[in-house]
């Protein structure tokens, strides 16, 4: 298929920006295989930046809205309303009705096909000069490597060379060093998508690993595997072990009587079962459906819009993904005891396990709150782990897929809404900002990388996407670009960190929920300015009282060196 034959507008002439990104204002809008173009027709010399063309990618486009100016009088033209990915609405006045609605529906088609081999990231061209290929910047035999200097109690494992075990997971590895691949094979069988215990995480200070499955195949009969209670004994050393599991009581109940289940304590003995719930991909995407809703309502009282926030349950999600990384934290950094293995996994150990592994390793480790660090987690525990991005991120909270809309869920926000949280109670222990995490956000839904495109290593590799498409780290770590992430207070707090989930402690996200209701769409910048200049103000203070400490350690010295020179013997 060429993307051409979905395009029945090429070119709107004289369209009324009303409402997007800039001030509203008169404009062409192009239509392009990828990209939508909205060119200005008056050049500003006063305000520069509003006279450049806005671009916008078919893939960021959630939902499509094309109606009458006036139902009275059509010939007044049409209103076509975008509402983007991100959030954006973008709404413009056409001159003519039909125009408007054949370019709503080439809008509609582009931004719908099924599939990713025709996105932008397979043409994107990459204007800057590659200095760090991201492709090859997180490698699981680097990462056996550094873990190697820690531990000797694991092995790197290829079972799943051409991904013949598990189609989700990559095909290396890393397992409990005692354990044959017969065992791993077995233990695949019994767990939901053949998803067998793989090592997440090792804490270096109390020897405690994190390993991440799905759930076990159970069933109503009470299914039994011996060798998957191998592999998760093998684990255990001088103490007992924590089974997390991520979804309620009732949900764990329903899931036998499906096939799946939890692992029973008789068989498991070594093993304290603990249920840290996050709430399901249905009740995330209705929740933040709603939060998006409720924070565009501007005519509505005071009492009603906080109400309405709290029953939207984005905030309550949110808590619930923090507080289940703070248990397996918990369960790691336990006070006086080391080598305290934690497995976690939830129902197919591709959303919620992910979510409470990741979040645990931020919060015990101080590299995984550096840039690269950050990275290298959401490489791991996300992308090379087989959360199916392309699936969850076909839509986000405007509208809902023909075919993905049953699979659809904003997990990786409720991700990155908790980190936000971490970083609004620990501001000066995050190498990066919130603009880090709306970046990531945004790549996440619509991007010309290539490095969330998929849902598995397998689909990765199957399609060319590390040999044909850049990687969004690349970009990311070009000089020019990392600055732009860099939190200017950072100041490096070693260990763990232990933010509050009490509810009063959890906050709205505004950043991200309001960014776009500014007049300007500019969010903080006077604010970002005063920091930056106090930033720097206090650094050049710094500089000079260290010059004068140096120099009055400098006069000490020869001081003491005259007093015992003149002083009598």
């Amino acid at each position: 298929m060429e993307l051409s034959e979905l395009i029945e507008v090429t070119r709107v002439r004289d369209a009324f920006m009303r409402k997007g990104p800039r001030p509203a204002q008169i404009g062409d809008i192009c239509i392009f295989g990828h990209h939508l173009i909205f060119a200005p027709t008056a050049i500003s010399k006063e305000e520069p930046d509003n006279s450049q063309e806005f671009w916008l990618l078919h893939k960021a486009v959630d939902r499509v809205l094309c109606e009458p100016i006036s139902k009275e009088n059509p010939q007044r033209g049409g209103l076509l309303a975008l509402k983007c990915k991100n959030f954006l609405m973008i709404i413009f006045e056409i001159g003519d009705l039909e125009i408007c609605r054949a370019t709503a529906r080439t809008i509609e088609a582009l931004s719908n096909i099924n599939g990713f081999l025709h996105d932008y990231a397979f043409f994107y061209n990459s204007p800057f000069t590659i200095l760090d290929n991201g492709w090859s910047a997180f490698d699981p035999e680097q990462e056996f490597a550094r873990l190697m200097l820690s531990t000797d109690a694991f092995r790197i494992s290829s079972v799943n060379e051409n991904f013949t075990v598990c189609s989700s997971y990559p095909e290396k590895v890393i397992v409990p060093k005692g354990i044959g691949d017969d065992y791993l094979k077995i233990s695949a069988t019994f767990r939901e998508g053949s998803r067998f215990p793989v090592l997440s995480y090792f804490h270096k200070e109390t020897k405690s690993p994190i390993v991440r499955c799905s759930q076990p195949l159970i069933g109503p009969t009470n299914r039994r595997c011996r060798e998957d209670e191998t592999i998760l004994n093998s684990l255990i050393t001088i103490n007992r072990g924590y089974i997390i599991d991520t979804r309620s009581k009732s949900a764990a109940s329903a899931a036998k009587a499906k096939g799946g289940g939890a692992e029973p304590q008789g068989n498991y003995r070594q093993w304290r079962y603990i249920q840290c719930p996050i709430p399901r991909q249905r009740e995330i995407h209705d929740a933040l459906t709603r939060m998006v809703d409720v924070c565009s309502e501007r005519k509505v009282s005071s009492d009603r819009w906080v109400n309405r926030v709290g029953q939207a349950g984005w905030l309550s999600a949110v808590a619930a993904s923090l507080e289940a990384g703070a248990n397996v934290a918990q369960c790691i950094y336990s006070e006086g005891l080391k080598e305290v293995p934690v497995v976690i996994h939830g129902g197919e150990g591709i959303d919620s396990t992910l979510i409470a592994s990741s979040l645990a390793q931020i919060l015990l480790d101080s590299d995984a709150r550096t840039i690269r660090g950050f990275e290298s987690v959401i490489e791991r525990e996300w992308i090379c782990a087989g959360h199916p991005f392309s699936l969850r991120n076909n839509h986000c909270a405007y509208a809902e897929g023909t075919v993905t809309g049953p699979f659809e869920a904003p997990v990786f926000l409720v991700f990155l809404d908790a980190v936000y949280q971490m970083i609004a109670q620990y501001p000066m222990s995050f190498e990066f900002d919130e603009n880090f995490l709306i970046f990531l956000f945004e790549h996440a839904y619509a991007s010309e990388f290539g490095s969330f495109l998929g849902n598995s290593e397998k689909e990765k590799k199957e399609n060319g996407i590390r040999k044909k498409t850049v990687s969004l780290w690349s970009h990311v770590h070009h000089p020019e670009n990392m600055k732009q992430f860099v939190n200017i207070c950072y100041d490096p707090t070693p260990g763990v960190i232990w933010p509050s989930i009490a509810p009063q402690c959890i906050k709205i996200w505004d950043r991200l929920f309001f960014r776009w209701q500014r007049p300007d769409n500019s969010w903080s910048k006077p604010e970002t300015e005063t920091i930056q200049s106090l930033a720097d103000h206090w650094k050049l203070r710094e500089k000079e009282l260290t010059a004068k400490a140096s120099s009055l350690r400098r006069s000490v010295i020869e001081l003491s060196r005259e007093l015992r020179v003149t002083s009598p013997l």
